[in-house]
C-alpha cells in the first residue's frame, strides 16, 4: 500500500511537472482569469461524467453526511488553495519562463510539510529538516537566473506570482488530507474543481465590468484544441486524482516530500518543448534542490502506513467507531 501510494504521488509529479509547461504556453494566449476558469470547470465536469458512470447516488450520500467543519475545509481546499492558487501561478508563469516556474512551484512541498507539521501534528526529523534548508537554497539560485543578472522585473513579479500560489497549493494538503475519510478521491476532486471554478467567476466579472477589452485572448488553433485540452486532462484530472489518491495512503508530508521531483519532469518538458535554456548558476540550484527532496524523501527509514489524523468531528459520524491511534 506504501509503494502504491508512492506510484500515485510520482504520477502526480509527473502531470504537475508538465502542467509548468503547458501553464507557460497557455498563459501567454490566454487571460489568467479565463485560463483557472476554464481548466477548473472543464476538469470537473469531466470527473462529474466519470462519476455518473460510477456511484452517482453514494456521491450525494457523502455530501448529507457532511458536516460543518467538512463544508469549510471544502471551500478552503477549493478557493484559497486551488483557484486563486491557478489564477496566480498562470499569470505568473507569462511574466515568467517554465524552468524557474517549475523550480519555484516545488516549494509547494516545503510550505505542505511545515503545514503539517504544525497543523495536522506530523513529525519532520532532523535529516528532513535539512533537506528543507537545501530546497529553499537550490530554489533561491535558480531565481536569481545567474549570469543574466539580478534584476527584478516583471520576470521577479512573475516569479513572486508563482511563489504565492505554491504556498496556497502547499496549504491545500490540509484539508485535503482532513476530508480523505469524509468522502472519496473521484467526488471530492470534482467538488473541488466545480467549487473552485466558482469563486474565480467574481474575477472574470470584475475585469469584464472594468475593460473586457483587457482581457488577453489570442489562442491559436493548437493552444486551443491540444494544449488547453491537454493542461485540462493532465492537471486538473490525472493529477489531482493521483495526489488526492495519494494522501489516502500516505502521510501529507511524505507526499509532499516525494513531489519535490516537479522540477525533474518539468525541466525535461521545458527542454524538449519550449527549448528553454538553463545558466550554470541555475543548474546548481536545481541540483541542489533536488538533492534536498532526495533527502526529504529518504529520511524516514521506518516506513509505517499512514494514519488518518484524528478530526473532532468524525466522532460525530453514526455507525463508525474513529479509535484514534497514539502518536
Amino acid at each position: 500500500m506504501h509503494l502504491r501510494g508512492i506510484g500515485y504521488a510520482f504520477a502526480a509529479s509527473l502531470m504537475f511537472g508538465l502542467g509548468a509547461v503547458l501553464a507557460k504556453l497557455v498563459g501567454s494566449e490566454i487571460d489568467a482569469a479565463l485560463v483557472a476558469f476554464l481548466d477548473l470547470a472543464a476538469g470537473g465536469l469531466l470527473l462529474i461524467v466519470c462519476l455518473a458512470f460510477t456511484r452517482n447516488a453514494a456521491f450525494f450520500h457523502h455530501l448529507s453526511e457532511f458536516k460543518r467543519t467538512d463544508w469549510i475545509n471544502l471551500f478552503l481546499l477549493a478557493c484559497p488553495c486551488t483557484s486563486l492558487p491557478l489564477l496566480l501561478i498562470v499569470a505568473g508563469f507569462a511574466r515568467s519562463s517554465a524552468l524557474e516556474g517549475g523550480f519555484l512551484l516545488q516549494l509547494n512541498g516545503v510550505a505542505a510539510m511545515i503545514f503539517a507539521l504544525l497543523l495536522l501534528g506530523e513529525r519532520i526529523r532532523l535529516r528532513q529538516s535539512l533537506g528543507i534548508l537545501l530546497l529553499l537554497l537550490g530554489s533561491t539560485l535558480v531565481v536569481l537566473k545567474g549570469t543574466q543578472g539580478g534584476a527584478w522585473g516583471s520576470g521577479g513579479l512573475g516569479d513572486l506570482m508563482i511563489l504565492a500560489g505554491a504556498i496556497g497549493l502547499g496549504f491545500g494538503f490540509i484539508p485535503a488530507k482532513r476530508l480523505t475519510q469524509r468522502i472519496e478521491t473521484l467526488p471530492l476532486t470534482a467538488l473541488r474543481l466545480l467549487l473552485g471554478a466558482c469563486t474565480v467567476l467574481p474575477f472574470l466579472a470584475f475585469q469584464f465590468l472594468v475593460g473586457a477589452h483587457s482581457l488577453l485572448w489570442q489562442p491559436t488553433l493548437i493552444t486551443l484544441w491540444v494544449t488547453l485540452p491537454v493542461y485540462i486532462l493532465t492537471n486538473f484530472c490525472l493529477g489531482y486524482l493521483s495526489q488526492q489518491e495519494g494522501l489516502n495512503l500516505l502521510k501529507a508530508w511524505e507526499i509532499a516530500a516525494i513531489m519535490q521531483t516537479v522540477p525533474l519532469f518539468s525541466t525535461v518538458f521545458a527542454l524538449l518543448l519550449l527549448h528553454d535554456t538553463m545558466t550554470p548558476i541555475q543548474a546548481v540550484g536545481g541540483l541542489i534542490a533536488v538533492l534536498g527532496g532526495i533527502v526529504v524523501s529518504l529520511s524516514n527509514k521506518t516506513l509505517t502506513p499512514a494514519v488518518p489524523v484524528g478530526i473532532a468531528h468524525l466522532e460525530e459520524v453514526p455507525g463508525k467507531d474513529h479509535a484514534h491511534p497514539d502518536s
